[in-house]
């Protein structure tokens, strides 16, 4: 995590650091719902030049963090927990219809793919790599989704904010990301298994715990 102090510590700083700082202070509330991100407050408070604040921002933008109003500027978006809830039940039975193709469809090489992403998550965890651990862990469930061949399905599937959703849910959650990461082994292994049934209770197992503790949480 980068450390603030009136400015950042480091003295070379670029825009994914910037990014990070600012989603914290979203999360944080620092910076509330509905509140405009002004690009010379933050070039001044992180002392640099408004160029790397605007790419942070754009980012930010696209992950769903900030909104952009047409000739009002860029404005921290309304974290509504009931769409994240909605979205984990939508994903509940996207990923058990994904899971029914995966068990008979999936090769020893896509399980292997599948294994290594789980790797590399858990290693994300220990090196403290937050957005890295949530690219892995969307990545993770987006290729057992593309095992599939359902386009509709996938489709359907991108619709839910998968990237947007993981960050917020992770942050918020009393579990560690270490635990977080080591509950996709219980998916992996019912892939290996390829035992349908195992894989089912597997995945609903997975978002019940993540839609428990949004419902506690919020």
């Amino acid at each position: 995590m980068v450390e603030l102090d009136g400015k950042l510590r480091k003295k070379t700083l670029y825009s994914d650091e910037i990014r990070e700082v600012i989603k914290q202070a979203i999360l944080s509330e620092e910076l509330k719902p509905g509140e405009r991100v002004v690009e010379t407050r933050w070039a001044k408070k992180l002392g640099v030049s408004q160029s790397p604040v605007r790419e942070a921002i754009r980012d930010l933008e696209m992950m769903g963090y900030i909104e952009n109003r047409p000739y009002q500027g860029a404005f921290v978006r309304k974290m509504n927990k009931k769409d994240i809830i909605d979205s984990y039940y939508v994903r509940e039975a996207l990923e058990s219809a994904g899971m029914r193709y995966a068990v008979e469809l999936i090769t020893d090489e896509q399980l292997a793919e599948i294994h290594t992403i789980m790797d590399e998550m858990i290693q994300a965890v220990k090196d403290e790599q937050f957005e890295l651990f949530v690219e892995k862990d969307s990545l993770f469930h987006e290729k057992i989704m593309e095992i599939s061949q359902n386009e509709l399905l996938i489709k359907l599937w991108k619709q839910c904010k998968i990237r947007e959703y993981t960050s917020i849910s992770a942050w918020m959650s009393d579990l560690t990301l270490e635990s977080l990461a080591e509950r996709h082994d219980c998916l992996y292994k019912a892939l290996k298994e390829r035992n349908l049934e195992v894989a089912l209770a597997s995945v609903s197992e997975h978002f019940d715990v993540l839609i428990n503790e949004m419902k506690i949480n919020g």
